[in-house]
């Protein structure tokens, strides 16, 4: 009996330390769950929460236009990104497809997003940093 009372508890204990750890694919599946939502503002957002210019600058690519953020620059990143990220403005636009892509402390994320009129990919490569990814450039195809 003692023994049973040990196994259970030790059972227990693993199962609560798993709910516990997030992997990096779930950290990973969080930004894209973020960055896709149905509200233009919402996805601007969850996009943004990932953006910390102080910490990682920023590059952000549209077409062969390309754009360097820095630590000061934070409100003309925002004004950027959400100019990139414009296009998803739609009642009709869902998330096509996604794929993540994860090699050590650096992470891709590519998004397809669309609606019956337009189709867009937008690619995010990430960085770990404390614990944290944080998106390093955006780029739109």
């Amino acid at each position: 009996m003692p023994f049973l009372i040990f196994a259970l508890s030790l059972s227990g204990v693993a199962v609560a330390a798993d709910v516990l750890v997030v992997t990096e694919r779930e950290q990973l599946d969080g930004f894209v769950d973020q960055a896709t939502r149905d509200r233009l503002e919402e996805r601007l957002d969850g996009t943004l929460g990932y953006i910390d210019p102080a910490a990682v600058p920023l590059r952000l690519q549209q077409g062969s236009q390309a754009q360097d953020f820095g630590a000061d620059e934070r409100s003309d990143l925002a004004d950027a990104v959400r100019s990139a990220l414009r296009v998803f403005d739609t009642a009709e636009q869902n998330l096509l497809q996604h794929a993540v892509r994860v090699d050590g402390d650096r992470a891709t994320v590519t998004t397809r997003m669309g609606d019956p009129a337009y189709e867009q990919t937008v690619i995010y490569d990430l960085v770990r940093r404390d614990e944290r990814w944080l998106v390093r450039r955006v780029r739109t195809l």
